[in-house]
């Protein structure tokens, strides 16, 4: 091996390990903790499998009709999920944040998705394999416990979604204003009024109205 390799996958391993360290599982930890008490054992299976990601605002990481292999916690930063209708229309059904779980039915029984998951503002979040979540389940009880958890919880956002997009329009706005009201001042209208199923027009205008 050249010594120019040699010093290419030297850097290489040292920018690895580097991020690597930089790495911080804690508030993951913690929040898996509220769930079930993860043993020993398990932080250090964990700590194997997960890694690191950092995007760039705009940038997409799934695409429709591609199958999710991994799900993520979002350390920082904003993501949506939206689809286009059969007439084109684009349609935000799904917004995280930090300290979210970006899990999908879809990417957990391996199915092809309907969404495209946007990045909105530079995001940093952690990231584990579907296929490596299986194989800790295989190995470790909690994991059934936790799986259970996030997909309730996954359940219970949906259908907090269908109650919020059932109200009157200006209701709609008012409820949503009212829970998450610091989304007003990062996302851009079009795609609050698409959340919100109404037009630009009708969320300017009641945006106007405050």
């Amino acid at each position: 091996m050249s010594q120019k390799i040699k010093k290419c996958a030297f850097n290489f391993a040292a920018i690895y390990h580097l991020i690597y360290l930089r790495m911080n599982s804690e508030p993951l930890f913690n929040l898996l903790n509220d769930i079930i008490p993860l043993t020993v054992d398990l932080k250090d299976s964990l700590e194997k499998e997960l890694h690191q990601e950092s995007y760039k605002a705009r940038q997409i990481i799934h695409a429709a009709g591609q199958i999710e292999n991994r799900l993520h916690f979002l350390e920082s930063g904003y993501v949506r999920n939206y689809y286009f209708d059969h007439h084109g229309n684009e349609h935000t059904v799904k917004i995280w944040e930090a300290g979210d779980f970006m899990f999908s039915y879809e990417g957990y029984y391996q199915v092809p998705s309907y969404f495209y998951t946007d990045i909105m503002e530079k995001s940093s979040m952690i990231t584990l394999s579907y296929s490596n979540l299986h194989e800790l389940d295989k190995q470790h009880p909690e994991i059934s416990t936790i799986i259970k958890t996030l997909l309730l919880k996954f359940q219970q956002e949906e259908y907090e979604k269908l109650m919020l997009v059932a109200l009157p329009t200006e209701e709609r706005y008012q409820t949503f204003r009212k829970k998450k009201p610091y989304l007003f001042q990062i996302l851009p209208n079009r795609i609050t009024a698409s959340y919100l199923h109404m037009s630009r027009e009708t969320l300017t205008r009641l945006i106007g109205k405050d």
